[in-house]
């Protein structure tokens, strides 16, 4: 006998971040995400994107010197010119289980479960989506009656090394019924 999970898993192998997909219209989804456990940095410029110092929390640099596994999508957002990368954390550890960073730059946080519009498209990692993709989802999020709520967050799925036309990368709008 077989048992089901909740988790999914991604074409590399990677647990996703739990959401349930309410509409589906091409490239564009209506998601709900539960809350989500994630371990973040500040990105302070180009050379340092924070990539390296969230993967060392998850390689053992916390309080309980765990090795974490890595998921999928890594975020990233810009709120008042302070730009952040995040890892969610796996669904298995729960909040009060959450190891604390030995490094002063990285924090764990919860975002609390919530409504989001999804544009899925391909391409090389940059730090903000296309505008034509973000013109679309915002028209898409207008014409369904639902209102932004926040700003816009980009997620990436795939290796550096997984051939642009092939990558995973989403943006990520917040949003309410009107």
């Amino acid at each position: 006998m077989t048992a089901c999970s909740s988790i999914k898993l991604t074409r590399a192998g990677y647990e996703e971040a739990s959401h349930q997909v309410i509409i589906k219209e091409g490239p564009i989804e209506l998601r709900r995400y539960s809350n989500l456990n994630l371990v973040q940095t500040k990105m302070r410029d180009t050379e340092d994107s924070g990539f390296m110092r969230l993967f060392r929390y998850i390689d053992g640099n916390n309080s309980s010197k765990s090795k974490i596994a890595m998921t999928t999508p890594v975020f990233t957002s810009e709120n008042n010119g302070e730009r952040t990368m995040s890892f969610v954390l796996p669904a298995k550890i729960k909040k009060e289980n959450v190891p604390t960073p030995s490094n002063e730059a990285v924090q764990t946080i919860t975002r609390t479960s919530g409504l989001y519009a999804s544009h899925r498209y391909a391409g090389r990692r940059v730090e903000g989506a296309p505008i034509k993709i973000q013109k679309q989802l915002l028209k898409w999020i207008n014409n369904h009656d639902l209102q932004s709520k926040g700003d816009p967050i980009n997620a990436f799925y795939d290796t550096p090394w997984t051939p642009p036309f092939l990558r995973r990368n989403e943006l990520l709008i917040e949003v309410t019924q009107k």
